[in-house]
Parts: structure tokens; C-alpha cells; sequence
């Protein structure tokens, strides 16, 4: 029974999918079109189709988080009212005299106190949230109160959700945990927490893949580190069959061995095999004009040399690649330079004398 009433308190903070939600007809089509000969070719074209298809609802991340401000500035207001009345009270007692106007009046202003701290806090608060509805509007107004009242709910629906191609990290969770159950019914998948964050994970061969919202697909132990060592709230594998979440222990997934140093030359090596670039020499016959770069932030903590990374990385710069009207048989080679925690990829382009690209 516990572990049905955990389901739906999940649930309501916005991330975990009802059966209905799995069982939808579109997420089921979606699924279809998305499913590949191999776990790395699946997870990237999921992780591929939401980069390009969902589009992160601004206005919907900060509004929560305010509106559990005001609840807590309400209860912070009543228990000053209550301290001070009952410290009047004490005090009534302990001096054992009457004096009751002095007892009113201190429990009058405490009363104002509260009042004041609640109204100008509410205020400030909800003057704050109509300032971000205003400038970050994604749904227009016409659409109220259907998309407006969806900025305000933990959870929104996955017809809402493909209809308006609009989400947050926990909508970005729930979509993926609903592929991933269609497309892999018996594969075990896992939310993992961040403060202020989720992302949904797919045990593979003992190794926990995490899908956050845009490629490339990350370790899990690269994922914790971006979001800080010792911040990770909490593993929980998700059984959309039992309707249950339950908690796992994070050592079972997270390994201790220090990251290995990142060889900038190896990963350009191998995504310019992966991308079947063949060097060309440069000599008299062609030029080279300068390099493109193509900017991965965090990159040099977020990598870790592994066949899912290495391939959905290389999709991602297709993509990027491509985004620049460049074919691949343009291409000449790639260099990737650091710089601190960001990786750049310079992709070199070979051109004839005459100046054109070849």
C-alpha cells in the first residue's frame, strides 16, 4: 500500500507516467518511429526527436519552485502569530497580574506582523511570477485558461505535452520513461533526482544510461558530476506494471574510480570515424579555409569514453554539422580544443583553389 500512495505523490510532482499515459495511442506510434536495431541507435533517436521537437517551457520552470515560497512564507507567518500569542500567554501567567489590554495589544501588533510579512511577501512573489508569464510566453493568452493553467500544475499530460511540444525536466522524464516502456517493456528504467531537476535513466548491462532532455546520452556517473558531486538526491526504478517506484541504493550504479584524463585527439579520431570523415592532405592541390567551430558546453565533464556516448555524440554533430548547410563529404577533418570544462569541435572543410568547397 505504501509503495502504491509513494507512485502517486511521484506522480503528482510531474514525472512519473500514469498506465493511461504509457498506453496512449500517439506515445505508442511515437515509439514505433523512433525504435532502432540497437539500444545506442533507440536511445539516440529519442533523445534526437526531443532536441529537435520539445521546446523548454520557460515560463513553467521557476513558477513552482515561487509558489512553494508563498506557501512557505504563509506557514512562516502563522507561526509567528502563534509564538507570540503563546509567549503572551506565558507571560500572562508567569507575571500573574491582569493586564489585559498589554496582552491584546501584543497580540495585535504580532497579528500585523504576520499580515504585513504574508501580504508584501505574497505580493513581491506573485508580482515576480506575472513578470516571467509576461516575457517568457509560450502558450499565448488566447489559450488561457487551458495553457496557463498547465504552468501552474506539477504534471502535465501527454496529450498536452505532444499537442504543444512544450516541457520542463520532469515532462522531459515523463515522455522518456513512457518510450522507454513501450519500446523496452522488461528493461529496467530509473529516475534520477538533482535539486531542482530529474532525468530518466535505462539499466544497461549494469550501467545505468541517463536520456536528459538533448543528446548526447551520458554515463550516470558523468551526469553526477555535472550536477555536482554528493547532490544526487535519489535513484528510484520505475515499474509502470506494479505502479510502483522504489528506491535504489546510488552505489549500485555510481563508481569511485577517478575519470580518466579526456584525450581530445582520440575523441576527434573516433568521431571522425564514426562519421566515416576521411582526412584529405593538404598540400598545393587544396586549401584549407577556417575551421567551423561547433561549441559542446561542459563537454570535458559530461564525456566519458563509451560506446553509447561516443555514438550519440557523433549524431549530435551530424546534426550540428548539418544545421550548417555542411555535408559530411565536405568535411576534412576535426580538432577539438578545451577550454576549462568546454570542449570546441573545428570542423576543417576542404576547398579547391578556385575558392568552392569541394
Amino acid at each position: 500500500m505504501g509503495s502504491r500512495i509513494y507512485y502517486r505523490f511521484s506522480c503528482f510532482q510531474g514525472y512519473c507516467p500514469t498506465s493511461g499515459e504509457i498506453e496512449n495511442s500517439e506515445i505508442k506510434r511515437l515509439a514505433s518511429r523512433l525504435k532502432a536495431g540497437s539500444y545506442r541507435e533507440t536511445l539516440t533517436n529519442i533523445l534526437e526527436w526531443q532536441g529537435k521537437n520539445i521546446e523548454f517551457w520557460t515560463e513553467r520552470q521557476p513558477i513552482l519552485p515561487l509558489l512553494g515560497y508563498i506557501y512557505l512564507i504563509f506557514f512562516a507567518a502563522i507561526l509567528v502569530y502563534f509564538a507570540g500569542f503563546f509567549i503572551s500567554i506565558l507571560l500572562l501567567f508567569w507575571l500573574n497580574v491582569q493586564i489585559i489590554m498589554w496582552f491584546a495589544q501584543t497580540i495585535w501588533w504580532f497579528l500585523m506582523i504576520s499580515i504585513a510579512m504574508l501580504a508584501s511577501s505574497t505580493l513581491a512573489i506573485l508580482a515576480t511570477m506575472i513578470s516571467i508569464l509576461h516575457s517568457n510566453r509560450k502558450v499565448p493568452w488566447k489559450e488561457v485558461p487551458k495553457g496557463l493553467k498547465n504552468v501552474f500544475m506539477p504534471s502535465i499530460s501527454i496529450d498536452f505535452l505532444l499537442e504543444n511540444r512544450l516541457g520542463v525536466c520532469r515532462d522531459y522524464a515523463k515522455i522518456t520513461a513512457c518510450l522507454l516502456s513501450n519500446i523496452y517493456p522488461n528493461a529496467e528504467v530509473y529516475f534520477a533526482s538533482a535539486p531542482y531537476h530529474v532525468a530518466t535513466g535505462i539499466n544497461i548491462e549494469n550501467r545505468l544510461y541517463m536520456l536528459d532532455q538533448r543528446l548526447p546520452i551520458l554515463t550516470i556517473d558523468r551526469w553526477n558530476d555535472y550536477r555536482k558531486p554528493r547532490k544526487l538526491d535519489g535513484i528510484e526504478r520505475f515499474d509502470p506494471i506494479e505502479k510502483a517506484l522504489q528506491k535504489a541504493d546510488k552505489r549500485t550504479f555510481l563508481h569511485t574510480k577517478d575519470k580518466s584524463e579526456l584525450n581530445t585527439e582520440k575523441l576527434a579520431k573516433k568521431m571522425s570515424e564514426l562519421l566515416n570523415i576521411k582526412e584529405q592532405p593538404d598540400d598545393k592541390t587544396f586549401s584549407l579555409q577556417k575551421p567551423i567551430p561547433i561549441p559542446w558546453k561542459n563537454g570535458a565533464i559530461l564525456y566519458e569514453e563509451n560506446e553509447m556516448v561516443d555514438y550519440s555524440l557523433a549524431r549530435l554533430l551530424e546534426t550540428k554539422i548539418s544545421s550548417e548547410l555542411i555535408r559530411i563529404n565536405q568535411i576534412t577533418r576535426i580538432e577539438i580544443r578545451r577550454h576549462k570544462n568546454d570542449l570546441t569541435f573545428l570542423i576543417a572543410l576542404v576547398r579547391t583553389n578556385n575558392g568552392s568547397v569541394r
